[in-house]
């Protein structure tokens, strides 16, 4: 099975190199991999074409502005080739070379369609700070803000075709709108893989504390109005507790 893995990025040469890395280290070979450039003006490019030589037919890549993260994702869906689309951002790396091999294996089942794990959060000196777990997800805990973490999504490329793209005109929580459209408005079931995928660098947009307090907060809120799930804008409070519970 072919698997699309699509990398947004941003001037962010030394962290892309480790991203790059990371894929072409996969045990599973049958990888397109898309790199969406947003007009980087350190030596990104050179980088993508060192390792585009080494791997003409898996690698491809845009380079121009875009308006944010989400359009950046949205032009490699739109020409991913694989069966199977996953996103793998600047500066994360797989966790294992084994992680693709194993999303090729559990989604040979074609009543699968959507699968998620965990990932964790790495600081600059390489130790872990935070553990991300979907082990006890439901889709109930969308109401009040919880979803499984975006790195760990692995969906077959039809669902896109069918229920549509990212929006794009979130900053930072089209992947939370996605959930919501997907699993409560459409009753599209997910399945948990128990298996950490991805090692998160933190300093990213959505782990900066204004983003994270505010815009996180209230973009959710508005994906769920958005998609006719009526809840209290208080209600999102609600998964502070359930994180220290």
């Amino acid at each position: 099975m072919k698997i699309s893995i699509i990398t947004a990025t941003l001037n962010r040469a030394t962290e892309l190199n480790e991203t790059i890395k990371s894929v072409m280290e996969q045990a599973h070979t049958d990888i397109d991999y898309i790199i969406v450039d947003g007009g980087s003006t350190d030596n990104s490019i050179e980088i993508i074409e060192h390792w585009q030589q080494l791997y003409p037919n898996n690698i491809g890549y845009i380079s121009q502005t875009d308006n944010g993260i989400y359009e950046a994702i949205n032009k490699g869906i739109k020409i991913a080739t694989g069966d199977v689309i996953g996103t793998l951002h600047a500066g994360d790396r797989f966790y294992t070379p084994n992680v693709l091999s194993i999303i090729d294996h559990r989604m040979s089942d074609p009543q699968i369609n959507m699968i998620y794990g965990d990932v964790h959060y790495v600081n600059k000196s390489g130790r872990i700070v935070r553990k991300y777990s979907s082990k006890n997800f439901k889709p109930e805990l969308l109401k009040i803000g919880i979803a499984p973490p975006h790195p760990s999504l692995f969906l077959r490329k039809s669902i896109f075709e069918e229920y549509g793209l990212y929006k794009e005109n979130y900053l930072i929580g089209a992947d939370f709108e996605l959930f919501v459209r997907l699993m409560l408005v459409n009753n599209l079931p997910g399945h948990y893989l128990p298996l950490d995928m991805v090692e998160m660098s933190t300093g990213g947009l959505s782990t900066q504390f204004f983003h994270r307090i505010f815009t996180n907060n209230t973009e959710k809120y508005r994906a769920l109005r958005e998609n006719s799930i009526n809840v209290c804008c208080f209600s999102l409070l609600k998964r502070y507790l359930y994180t220290l519970k």
